[in-house]
């Protein structure tokens, strides 16, 4: 297979309920669109001739969606500010660039302007009967999907406040710095949980780069000065746990390029846990 195949194969592998239920919602949205644009559909049965209906059905359709859209960036807004406090003030970058949330203002404000000039073209003098079916129908289908939407929509935002979630988008964007200050911010909090799961994903991501690179040691440098850096934060604030942590990463480190036959990337890490071993007895002597 591939690269081009694998990397397309393990994408559809990563994908949640939250991105396949989203994919329905684009399948049907666009075939009633179809529908609706050939005339074979008409989800308005109102009467077209008495445009007080539509009046009242699209006002109350825009002042509804801008009410739920200010409610959605208000609630993710503040969960996002509870995130940089747990986690670290980069998740507002996080929250900026995420997709779900700007589907979300999309699809809310694309309904908002439908409906507004489906109130244009209503009560526009000369305006054609069929131009008011249907700028009536895709406002009722930006509306189902935008309504829809919040089903994805709240699961994605729930699983991005996980640290999982977190991790991965720091490690994917090679935001290492971000991931240090994360770390650090879990041995100030005493989280070890927390902490094991942002090393294991580091070490599962530091493996994967050393395969890319076929055991290049600049890689390797790169990733056991970062287990030595937490292995010296964890010393300063005395956090034994902290320490067995970062030395648990460094060695499972050693033994896989040791395993993969990557000489030079394996005496990196070892000569890593062992400067960590005389940090940790300086720290909390013999």
């Amino acid at each position: 297979m591939t690269k081009p195949l694998q990397h397309l194969s393990s994408r559809v592998r990563d994908l949640r309920f939250e991105h396949w239920y989203t994919f329905a919602i684009v399948l049907v949205f666009l075939s009633l669109f179809v529908a609706c644009l050939s005339g074979k559909v008409h989800l308005y049965l109102g009467d077209v001739g008495d445009g007080s209906n539509r009046f009242y059905l699209l006002s109350a359709i825009a002042q509804t969606l801008a009410t739920i859209l200010a409610l959605l960036v208000t609630a993710t807004l503040v969960a996002t500010q509870l995130a940089a406090q747990t986690f670290t003030p980069r998740v507002v970058g996080y929250r900026r660039r995420d997709p779900w949330l700007w589907g979300a203002v999309g699809i809310y404000l694309a309904g908002i302007i439908a409906s507004l000039a489906a109130i244009a073209i209503a009560r526009a003098a000369k305006s054609h009967p069929i131009w008011n079916w249907w700028s009536v129908d895709l406002t009722l289908l930006l509306t189902g999907a935008g309504l829809l939407y919040l089903v994805p929509f709240t699961l994605a935002i729930l699983r991005s406040l996980e640290p999982a979630s977190f991790i991965r988008y720091l490690l994917e964007n090679g935001q290492y710095d971000g991931l240090e200050d994360f770390m650090r911010r879990a041995v100030n909090e005493g989280l070890v949980r927390q902490l094991q799961t942002a090393v294991s994903m580091l070490g599962g991501h530091a493996r994967s780069r050393l395969r890319q690179t076929v055991g290049g040691v600049s890689e390797a440098r790169r990733f056991a000065e970062f287990g030595i850096g937490l292995g010296k934060y964890a010393a300063a604030k005395k956090d034994p746990e902290a320490i067995i942590v970062a030395m648990d990463y460094l060695t499972q480190m050693t033994v896989h390029c040791t395993n993969r036959v990557y000489r030079p990337s394996a005496d990196v890490f070892n000569e890593s846990v062992v400067e960590l071993q005389g940090i940790a007895e300086e720290a909390f002597g013999q």
